[in-house]
């Protein structure tokens, strides 16, 4: 009998590359992966790590309608209050231009259990949860 026993990657569609590893890279800390493969049209996209999860940033020219759809992330700190240190992070995003949605951070279940999560947006405007575990 075979199962599946984890997540590999996830790949989603961006406008733009570089838009999206400022994002992802600079400002969350992912790592990149197969950069040089994709300027070298060797691969068809960029992934950035996180976890050891791949999440390859697919680049394309197409309208991208993320509707309904969100990647979460989950975060640690060596603070001890999750609540706090979510909201000073938050507070870095939207000084760095980053939309963070109203209202946050709530606390969220997740595959983990319920912690501080917060919605912000991507380059692409796809919402992206960052949630403590």
């Amino acid at each position: 009998m075979i199962e599946v026993s984890d997540v590999d990657h996830v790949a989603i569609r961006v406008g733009d590359v570089e838009a999206a590893l400022a994002f992802y890279h600079d400002l969350l800390g992912l790592p990149i992966r197969d950069r040089e493969k994709f300027e070298n049209d060797e691969l068809p996209f960029v992934a950035v790590v996180a976890g050891g999860r791949h999440l390859h940033l697919v680049p394309t020219d197409e309208a991208i309608d993320v509707g309904g759809e969100h990647v979460c992330l989950l975060l640690r700190s060596d603070d001890t209050d999750s609540r706090g240190a979510i909201e000073g992070y938050l507070d870095d995003l939207r000084e760095a231009g980053v939309d963070v949605e109203e209202g946050e951070p709530r606390e969220r279940l997740g595959a983990y259990g319920r912690d501080w999560a917060a919605y912000v947006r991507d380059p692409d405007g796809r919402r992206v949860e960052l949630k403590f575990h």
